[in-house]
């Protein structure tokens, strides 16, 4: 009897051995094809801003990495952490996020802003209720309205962008009795009232930051807003020449006026004068 226990408690034991070595085969091979199904990449442990250079956050163990799955396995994804050595970011790397190579200054140059082709993107600071109290948002399309003051010089190139053929003719009659010559000789003119003219009828907004909104009024703070438009080369000239002479205004576009925008006639001189008839 004591012969036959021992051989059950060693079966029972034998059992559990097979069992447990059944457990461990199988979680050693979920591992094993886990492991197999991804790819070991570098990451970051804190954001870093572009025009960064790499070396001294290598050195310091800014980076480390993770197993992603290979179905999830960015384009380009950096594998080795001494390939970061002696680069420089060319935008943005996010902490714990996979860093592509065209994040880098080595990589293909790309078109994070979405410029169109053959258009430019161009900054504007504008504040307040120029930029239409801070309620543009990303991928809006706005105009551009530019307040011209009295005795700003102006070209004859410039007026061309301006303005119409027939704006151009009402302008230059605006200087009868002033000018001794024919005005369209001149190569530089003096404003002689304000002038507001609409100056680019629709842009598109490809990055905008906003002031904060204030947490107890739920509203806009105050402060300028900052974006990115995508503009064609002569917009883009028109309006770095009215930033330095004019006062901008924004308008936001609804999405059906957006990719046409309006068509709306200069003012001349105070706009009280035209309602009187005075103005012309």
């Amino acid at each position: 009897m004591r012969s036959r226990g021992l051989v059950v408690a060693i079966a029972v034991v034998l059992a559990v051995l097979a069992a447990a070595g059944v457990i461990v085969y199988t979680n050693s091979l979920e591992k094993t094809i886990i492991i197999e199904n991804t790819t070991k990449v570098a990451v970051s442990d804190r954001n870093i801003a572009a025009n960064t250079q790499l070396a001294p956050l290598v050195d310091a163990g800014a980076f480390g990495y993770v197993q992603v799955p290979n179905e999830a396995l960015v384009v380009g994804a950096v594998t080795s952490i001494d390939d970061l050595r002696d680069e420089t970011t060319a935008a943005p790397i996010l902490a714990n996020e996979q860093i592509p190579i065209d994040r880098l200054a080595s990589g293909e140059p790309q078109n994070y802003l979405g410029i169109s082709p053959d258009n430019v993107g161009l900054g504007l600071s504008i504040g307040g209720p120029q930029s239409v109290n801070g309620y543009i948002n990303q991928g809006d399309n706005v105009v551009v309205y530019a307040t011209f003051p009295q005795g700003t010089p102006i070209t004859q190139d410039t007026l061309k962008q301006l303005l119409s053929p027939a704006q151009i003719q009402a302008f230059y009659d605006s200087f009868t009795g002033e000018l001794t010559g024919n005005p369209a000789d001149l190569p530089v003119l003096f404003l002689p009232f304000d002038f507001t003219t609409t100056l680019i009828k629709t842009v598109k907004v490809i990055a905008i930051q906003n002031p904060p909104v204030d947490p107890e009024s739920n509203r806009k703070s105050g402060g300028d807003t900052i974006m990115a438009l995508d503009l064609t080369p002569d917009d883009a000239t028109s309006l770095v020449f009215a930033t330095g002479h004019a006062q901008l205004y924004l308008g936001l576009l609804p999405p059906e006026n957006g990719e046409e925008g309006y068509d709306s006639e200069a003012v001349y001189g105070v706009p009280l004068l035209k309602v009187l008839g005075v103005a012309k």
